[in-house]
């Protein structure tokens, strides 16, 4: 396994796990779709009850079939959560689809971003602690878990540049789930090329 290959990998994960198009735009978003901002607060707090729950399951899940499979799982469900928030978005929009199938939909998209949270959190770092140790290098932690988060938060911040230049090129907050697919597709691939020494804690 060769070092600078692998911390190109994991910091390109968090380069693109944080391209979150979809994060400045989200209220406003749901506005667009019909949405009150009651009904906005019950789906966020839906999300959070999701991933609470699965919090569990998702650990037992990586241990069991491993970790990549687990982050690989994340990122579909994201993608599926998109897919459904950016369609559901433009049915409502163009009212082609009534109300109460709106909020179904919606609490389905939520409930797979919720899934991708709980399956993603905790489980990349976990990845990169088990690399360190079967390098043998656990004391360059800090540094290598400092580097990759540089990263992350360069990623977090070009997010916010590319989502208003989105919105703005389209002049619609619901495009917004499309474009935010590309990057977790993206990663996914990415995944694609993680060793087998980082999947489990003991193999």
């Amino acid at each position: 396994m060769k070092t600078k290959p692998m911390l190109g990998r994991f910091s390109l994960y968090g380069f693109l796990k944080n391209q979150q198009y979809y994060d400045p735009f989200l209220i406003l978003a749901f506005r667009q779709m019909g949405l009150s901002f009651f009904m906005i607060g019950i789906l966020v707090a839906f999300r959070e009850v999701i991933v609470n729950l699965m919090e569990i399951p998702s650990g037992a899940v990586a241990d069991l079939f491993g970790r990549r499979k687990a982050m690989i799982l994340s990122f579909a469900c994201y993608i599926i959560s998109f897919m459904v928030f950016g369609v559901t978005g433009v049915a409502a929009t163009n009212g082609t689809i009534p109300p109460t199938a709106i909020l179904l939909l919606l609490f389905g998209a939520m409930g797979f971003f919720a899934v991708g949270n709980a399956f993603r959190t905790g489980t990349h770092k976990a990845m990169i602690f088990k690399w360190l140790r079967v390098e043998d290098r656990e004391d360059e932690r800090t540094k290598v878990y400092g580097y990759t988060r540089f990263w992350s938060k360069l990623g977090s911040a070009l997010s916010v540049i590319l989502a208003a230049v989105f919105v703005f090129a389209t002049s619609n907050y619901v495009y917004i789930f499309f474009f935010s697919i590309i990057p977790y597709v993206l990663g996914i691939i990415n995944f694609m090329g993680y060793p087998r020494e980082v999947e489990r804690e003991h193999q």
